[in-house]
């Protein structure tokens, strides 16, 4: 037990070592923005015009290069203040059952005031991360513990969070959900899973297993709790379709808009005016596509080593490996949006049954830390500068 507390404290001072840097980093990143924090949401003068009414005040606008953390912004002013339905983002379908990010914030924000969107978001975004930390490293094997600090410094949880968008979020409400899980204490588990699955909707697939096994095994109840955020998250959906906004986008977006055929997006996205270039930029795109067929093997080879121990985590990390495999050249062409994959896999990799002795698993591991340092040197010499102007 004593050493079990010395790790515990141990971690926490990492921890709190980490959010001063990210700190560091945030005060960097919104510099050249008069340290104002409305810069991280990424907000576009093209959508800047089309919702005048839901951008508050000062709040800063880029002549170009927005980013999905604003339409997780005008959603939450939509429905906490604006209550007209007028907003009008990219593609309402694609962005409206992902509304978990923009109901918590938005929550708050209408209570503390919009103009605080930012910091609230901030700081609710990393609350969660850190209660998640805490839930893996109670999660991993005793002799295995310290392997938490790779997700403590992943660079695709980070990324996610300062970009102020929520597959981060959705990562930590499934981690906290997968401890009560394994806790067997089913409702908080049911209540974590439910936010997770209204933030993003692959948390369905965490649980498919849970609700099969339990129809298998005849255990009406847990097969029926366990239903509960699928439920829910088809009367959201259906919600969207029946009740939607009076503008359904500027660009309304399909599942075959965002899809190529399996790696074609990854190739294609070095082709530029016809002919293949590859240019210094590129090398953290090889890195995500080396992490890719690491991870690929390392499920493929925890299926074959233990299916009953690995098979709820591997669905959803199966989950996310399709959907990059069948990411279309957009995706593959930006860090921001390629990063964001590989938020799940990682810390649920490391929860698979003898992880740390598959070899591929480790080697990705060290690509995530040099993906972590590579992050850190983006923000801070790489990024440019962007023309903006506040709004009025």
């Amino acid at each position: 037990m004593q050493n079990g507390r010395v790790k515990q404290r141990q971690l926490l001072i990492l921890l709190v070592f980490f959010l001063l840097g990210v700190g560091a980093l945030i005060y960097s990143k919104t510099a050249p923005y008069e340290h104002s924090l409305s810069a991280l949401i990424g907000i576009w003068e093209g959508f800047y015009q089309i919702n005048p009414n839901l951008v508050d005040s000062q709040f800063v606008i880029y002549k170009s290069g927005g980013y999905d953390g604003q339409f997780f912004y005008f959603l939450a002013k939509d429905m906490f203040v604006g209550g007209d339905w007028d907003l009008i983002v990219d593609s309402y379908h694609f962005r409206f059952h992902r509304i978990g990010l923009s109901l918590f914030v938005g929550l708050f924000s209408l209570i503390f005031g919009f103009t605080h969107y930012p910091i609230i978001t901030l700081l609710f975004l990393f609350l969660v991360f850190s209660v998640s930390v805490f839930c893996l490293y109670f999660l991993l094997p005793d002799s295995k513990k310290w392997f938490v600090v790779f997700y403590l410094f992943s660079p695709f949880s980070l990324n996610a969070n300062l970009l102020l968008v929520a597959d981060s979020l959705f990562v930590s409400f499934g981690i906290i959900a997968f401890y009560f899980f394994t806790k067997k204490q089913d409702f908080l588990a049911v209540f974590f899973f439910l936010l997770m699955v209204i933030t993003r909707e692959l948390g369905i697939l965490f649980l498919a297993p849970i609700v099969i096994s339990a129809f298998i095994e005849k255990k009406w109840t847990k097969m029926a709790l366990y239903s509960i955020p699928g439920f829910v998250f088809v009367c959201l959906v259906g919600f969207g379709l029946v009740h939607p906004p009076n503008h359904l986008g500027t660009n309304p977006l399909g599942f075959r808009d965002m899809t190529d055929l399996p790696l074609f997006g990854f190739f294609k996205s070095f082709i530029e005016n016809g002919s293949f270039q590859f240019k210094l930029k590129e090398f953290p795109k090889i890195l995500f596509f080396i992490s890719f067929l690491l991870l690929t093997i390392t499920s493929v080879q925890s299926l074959k080593d233990s299916f009953s121990k690995n098979i709820n985590i591997l669905v959803p990390i199966f989950g996310s490996l399709f959907v990059i495999l069948i990411a279309e050249e957009g995706y593959w062409r930006s860090f921001d949006n390629l990063s964001r994959m590989f938020t799940l896999i990682l810390p649920f990799s490391l929860l698979l049954e003898d992880a740390f002795k598959k070899p591929f698993l480790r080697l990705f591991l060290g690509i995530s830390i040099t993906l972590f340092l590579f992050l850190i040197i983006r923000i801070l010499w790489v990024t440019q500068t962007k023309e903006y102007f506040l709004a009025l």
